[in-house]
């Protein structure tokens, strides 16, 4: 870990666990500059409310499996070394500070506290709505990637353009905005 995730980490414990957002925000920017000074092209960070969505489109084309792996290994160090504890400490805050294991109970707690979903809505029925969002098919229809996106998050009984929803997803079940994530060309 560099000095300066251990250092923002120190100062979320003189602050009750809490880490600021200027220093999640650094520690972020770390480790782009970290994956640049390593030769490769600035990696995009897209945010959801101030909540960075932690899923990254690689398009390794006309690149050969050697330095793909190499790419694998850099990118695995930056992240760790730079920001891998502070992005979950203020992740975890944001979406999920009861730190529940199971990330569907995690999901409908977040709903729940902030009022998005009626008091009864169960994990059960968050479950069977995220099973009909994976399962959901357009046989015969030529649908782009927004567009079926769109259409499967309709199996959500919850508004999905709601803000406070969208951090919730972002911060604990981000595979529901994949298709918002712009894709990287790290080598280009």
């Amino acid at each position: 870990m560099e000095d300066s995730q251990r250092a923002m980490l120190k100062r979320a414990l003189d602050h009750g666990g809490k880490v600021s957002h200027a220093d999640y925000l650094s520690a972020w920017n770390n480790y782009k500059q970290c994956m640049v000074h390593k030769g490769y092209t600035e990696p995009p960070l897209q945010t959801v409310n101030g909540v960075v969505i932690n899923l990254v489109h690689f398009n390794f084309s006309g690149v050969s499996e050697e330095r793909q792996m190499k790419f694998h290994h850099d990118f695995g160090a930056c992240f760790d070394r730079n920001v891998m504890y502070v992005e979950s400490a203020y992740r975890d805050d944001a979406a999920n500070p009861g730190l529940y294991r199971d990330l569907d109970v995690a999901m409908v707690d977040c709903l729940r506290r902030h009022e998005l979903v009626p008091v009864e809505y169960t994990v059960a029925q968050y479950r069977r709505e995220s099973d009909a969002f994976t399962n959901m098919t357009f046989d015969g229809e030529q649908l782009t990637q927004q567009q079926a996106y769109d259409r499967r998050r309709k199996a959500y009984s919850f508004d999905f353009d709601n803000p406070q929803v969208r951090t919730c997803v972002a911060g604990i079940n981000p595979n529901a905005i994949a298709d918002e994530i712009k894709e990287w060309r790290p080598f280009d």
